[in-house]
């Protein structure tokens, strides 16, 4: 599928109208995009329309303010991406380190022994016993280089999911590895050049998916929902980039 989505990366680059205001837009949408993925995936049922305006800043009484937070660190994630994309980085443990304390507000000189997960837990939605705590940071660091190791992959989309899948395996943050392990996978959509997706895919079959990877490393389920959803949000992007032209048009 990996052509199809390389296609539609073409004519959205062709179609991408020369005002700034729609590039503004596509990089909010970006970010509320994927925050609305992470709530869904974690269990969280905001609506999508919370989820933008909570992005816009504004205040809403159907919003938790832990929600309020998680957003604003997860918005200097973002931007945090965007800096190392400009330097042209391949995600490393530094990084992810990095991310981590930033989306759990635990910025800290040694993450190793203060973000990583202490003990050695059964996660029962994903059927699965994590490594033991200690060898945490040398297995991240082998998924890391691993991943760089990959160069011009048939399906770079398949290494995108093969690191997202391993943190989650690995669960090095606890209870918070989704929400790094997304920030993992955000930053290999954005290095390929494409609009960051909504994942279509909700908390029940999210953790479906993580159990049978767990159980087999058989990744292609995965792989099919975010290969899926990646197009879709281009098609979207490229629909409104046509209706923009060169006119001062963005839409939602």
């Amino acid at each position: 599928m990996y052509e199809m989505i390389r296609q539609k990366k073409e004519q959205l680059a062709a179609a991408m109208p020369s005002n700034p205001e729609f590039k503004s837009w596509i990089e909010q949408s970006d970010l509320w995009c994927w925050l609305y993925s992470m709530f869904r995936i974690n269990g969280q049922r905001l609506s999508k329309s919370s989820v933008v305006a909570i992005v816009a800043g504004e205040l809403r009484d159907d919003v938790p303010l832990s929600a309020y937070a998680f957003v604003k660190n997860y918005k200097d994630v973002y931007y945090d991406m965007k800096s190392c994309l400009a330097m042209q980085a391949d995600l490393d443990i530094r990084m992810l380190d990095r991310w981590a304390g930033m989306i759990l507000d635990k910025p800290c000189a040694d993450p190793a022994s203060t973000l990583y997960r202490q003990k050695n837990p059964i996660i029962y939605e994903w059927e699965l016993i994590p490594p033991h705590f200690r060898e945490i940071r040398e297995r991240l660091t082998e998924i890391l280089r691993t991943a760089a190791q990959i160069k011009d992959p048939a399906d770079p989309l398949d290494k995108a999911s093969y690191v997202h899948l391993e943190i989650d395996r690995l669960y090095p943050y606890g209870e918070d590895t989704v929400f790094v392990a997304g920030a993992a996978l955000m930053y290999h959509i954005m290095q390929l050049g494409l609009p960051v997706p909504e994942l279509s895919v909700g908390d029940i079959e999210y953790n479906r998916m993580i159990a049978k990877y767990a159980e087999d490393l058989d990744r292609s389920d995965f792989l099919g929902m975010l290969s899926r959803s990646v197009f879709n949000r281009l098609d979207a992007v490229l629909s409104l980039a046509r209706q923009a032209g060169d006119k001062d048009y963005f839409g939602a």
